[in-house]
C-alpha cells in the first residue's frame, strides 16, 4: 500500500497506484503484517477448517463457491454439515470458511435490468466466476474447441486416436519454424517412445529457485529419467548410468532411474514404452542438468495458448551420445511419407506472430 504496509486481500488492490502487487491470489498472505502460511495453530484451538493452519490463496478461503453449501434462501442444507450461511441481523455471509460470495448480498437480491458487472449476480448465484452464476458441467461459450469435452492425441502420438477420425485438437495453434520440427502426427518410427513430464516434490515450480538450495539440491542431485525395467533391458539402460533422450529438436543427457512405477502400456495390440522426465533442471543452480524443455516442440491449446505438447515421442539411447547440439543433425528430419496431418499449412490465419490456427481439417503437410 501507499504507506508500506500490506494489503488485507485483493479487494484493496487499486488501479491508481497507491497499491502494487505482483500476483493477485497471493495478496493479503501477510495480512496484518504476519507472515499468514507461516501459520501453525494447533487444531485442539481452531475450528475442523483449520483457518489459521497455514493460508490457502484466495482470502485464506478453503474451499471454493462455498456459497452452495447453503441453499437459496441462505441456510446450511445440512445443520450437521454448515458451512457458510445468510446472517439476517448482521446483514453478511458468514460461516466457518471465508464465504466466497459478494459479503453483504442478500439471498433475496434481485439484479435490476440495467445491472453491469457482479450486480448481474443474484443472491442465490453461487458460482461468482461464471458470468450466469451457475456451475457448467459444459462450456457452453468461451472456448475455441468447446463445447463439449472430448479426446484428441496430443500433436505427437504413438498411436492414431483410437476414439475419432480427427487425430488433434482441430483448433490448436502450430509454430511452423525450422527450429521447431515436428514428429509424425503418429507412428513416426525414429522416436518410438512416449514421453511425458513431471514435477517434482522436492522442486518448485521449473526449479529455477529450488535449484539453488543445497538440501534439495542433494535429495535430487540430478537430471534423470525414468524408465521401466522392460525399457531398460530393450535399451540396454542401467540403472544410474547415462542415457540420451532425443527428439527432432534436440536431445539431452540423463541420468537413468529404472523403476516399476513407469510401466509398459497395451495399446492395439502392442507393447508402447514411456519414458517420464522431470523438468526442473537447467543450466544454473548448485544442481544444474539438461532441460526436459529442449526436447519438447511449440504447439498451444487454442484458449490460453498454453503449451499443448507435455505429451510427446522422443527415443532413448544408452549413455553419452550427446555432442551438445541444440537440435539433432545425425540423419533426416523426415522424408515426407508419414500419416499426413490435420492442420493446412502455414499460409492458414496467422496469430500475431505467433503461430498458426487450424483453418481446416484433414490433408496439409506430413
Amino acid at each position: 500500500m501507499g504507506d508500506g504496509g500490506a494489503v488485507s486481500g485483493f479487494t484493496d488492490l487499486e488501479d491508481d497506484g497507491t497499491t502494487a502487487c505482483g500476483c493477485w491470489i497471493y495478496s493479503g498472505s501477510y495480512k496484518d503484517e504476519v507472515n499468514q502460511t507461516a501459520r501453525r495453530r494447533p487444531a485442539t484451538q481452531q475450528t475442523w477448517v483449520a483457518p489459521e493452519w497455514g493460508w490457502a490463496w484466495p482470502a485464506n478461503r478453503r474451499l471454493i463457491y462455498n456459497r452452495a453449501s447453503a441453499d437459496p434462501e441462505g441456510n446450511p442444507w445440512s445443520e450437521r454439515k454448515r458451512y457458510v450461511w445468510w446472517d439476517e441481523e448482521k446483514k453478511a455471509w458468514t460461516g466457518e470458511d471465508v464465504p466466497d460470495f459478494i459479503a453483504d448480498r442478500s439471498p433475496s437480491y434481485e439484479p435490476p435490468a440495467d445491472a453491469t458487472g457482479i450486480d448481474t449476480l443474484a443472491g442465490t448465484d453461487p458460482f461468482i466466476m461464471q458470468g450466469d452464476g451457475v456451475g457448467w458441467l459444459f462450456a457452453p461459450n468461451g472456448l475455441l474447441d468447446g463445447p463439449m469435452p472430448t479426446h484428441y492425441e496430443p500433436q505427437e502420438s504413438v498411436i492414431e486416436n483410437p476414439l475419432y477420425g480427427q487425430q488433434c485438437n482441430p483448433a490448436r495453434t502450430e509454430y511452423r519454424r525450422r527450429d521447431n520440427r515436428y514428429h509424425r502426427a503418429w507412428g513416426d518410427p525414429r522416436f518410438p517412445y512416449a514421453i511425458t513430464t513431471y514435477r517434482l516434490t522436492e522442486h518448485h515450480t521449473a526449479g529455477g529457485m529450488s535449484r539453488w538450495l543445497s538440501w534439495l539440491s542433494e535429495l535430487q542431485p540430478e537430471m534423470f529419467c525414468e524408465v521401466s525395467p522392460e525399457l531398460a533391458h530393450e535399451k540396454g539402460l542401467t540403472n544410474g548410468g547415462w542415457a540420451t533422450v532425443g527428439t527432432a529438436r534436440g536431445e539431452i543427457e540423463c541420468r537413468v532411474l529404472v523403476t516399476e512405477r513407469i510401466k509398459p502400456l497395451k495399446l492395439k495390440r502392442r507393447t508402447v514404452h514411456q519414458i517420464g522426465l522431470p523438468y526442473h533442471w537447467g543450466s544454473h543452480g548448485r544442481s544444474t542438468g539438461d532441460a526436459a524443455n529442449e526436447l519438447i516442440s511449440f504447439v498451444a491449446d487454442p484458449n490460453v495458448l498454453i503449451q499443448e505438447s507435455k505429451a510427446l515421442t522422443g527415443n532413448i539411447e544408452s549413455g553419452r551420445k550427446s555432442k551438445q547440439r541444440r537440435v539433432v543433425t545425425s540423419g533426416p528430419l523426415g522424408d515426407g511419407n508419414g500419416p499426413a496431418r490435420d492442420l493446412p499449412g502455414a499460409s492458414a490465419r496467422p496469430r500475431a506472430s505467433r503461430g498458426v490456427e487450424a483453418t481446416g481439417l484433414l490433408g496439409g503437410e506430413p
